[in-house]
């Protein structure tokens, strides 16, 4: 599942993608989730669904410094679906 912060970064997108599309679901964390979290909650994404781009916040690898190491992120692109736009494995 989506982090609670990377959500929170995307909501806004979501929302006016969503609006723009006709798509009514409830924008809330447990309703979107990108293709691999879909599977891993036992959901596929039905043929022909198309996603919705945000971005969000990723670790990035570590960089060392001086003998310290520092965690780095980034931010990247990610497709997100709907639960609409899924459906059960059987």
């Amino acid at each position: 599942m989506i982090s609670k912060n990377n959500f929170d970064l995307a909501r806004s997108s979501l929302g006016n993608q969503a609006k723009d599309r006709g798509i009514k679901d409830l924008i809330s964390r447990d309703n979107w989730d990108t293709f691999a979290g879909w599977n891993k909650r036992g959901r596929s994404i039905q043929a022909g669904s198309k996603g919705f781009k945000v971005e969000i916040v990723v670790p990035h690898s570590p960089v060392v410094r001086r003998g310290l190491q520092r965690d780095q992120f980034a931010r990247v692109q990610k497709t997100l679906f709907s639960i609409s736009q899924t459906y059960l494995k059987h």
